[in-house]
């Protein structure tokens, strides 16, 4: 299909920081989607206020689009880590539950949804993810 005769080339962008720009560091992120975006809410666990406490610092709002267009970059950098670095290890206190599409609570209509966010899940945190026949290597151990 021909490109959009009516869409311009990007052009490289310039990026400046604000005289406000602020660096924060999180451990914690709260999501709360709407029909128009999604919010992040970010925070960082402080044990001194209680074991699970988290104080949260700042909220940034995406468009879907940009949260698309985030979610797929963010996955390019974990993979690249992965690839150089090995398998990122995680606590089991901290791994979501993995989707049940077969859960009391999913609509017949979402099963295959759900299904599919299990497939996700357990390409994210089980020790053993898909790799296409054409990649050679195992993200699951440090290069060597």
């Amino acid at each position: 299909m021909p490109d959009d005769p009516t869409e311009k080339p990007l052009e490289k962008l310039a990026f400046t920081r604000d005289e406000d720009f602020v660096s924060l560091y999180a451990n914690n992120v709260q999501y709360e989607p709407s029909v128009w975006d999604l919010k992040m809410v970010f925070g960082e666990l402080d044990q001194s206020k209680g074991p699970s406490a988290v104080e949260q610092h700042t909220a940034i709002t995406l468009s879907w689009p940009e949260a698309k267009i985030a979610a797929y970059f963010m996955l390019l950098h974990i993979v690249g880590h992965q690839a150089r670095n090995g398998f990122i290890q995680l606590h089991n206190s901290v791994i979501p539950p993995r989707p049940d599409p077969e859960g009391p609570t999913v609509e017949v209509n979402d099963k295959d949804l759900v299904r599919y966010f299990a497939w996700v899940h357990e390409q994210f945190f089980s020790g053993h993810p898909y790799l296409p026949p054409t990649l050679t290597g195992d993200p699951a151990k440090p290069p060597e």
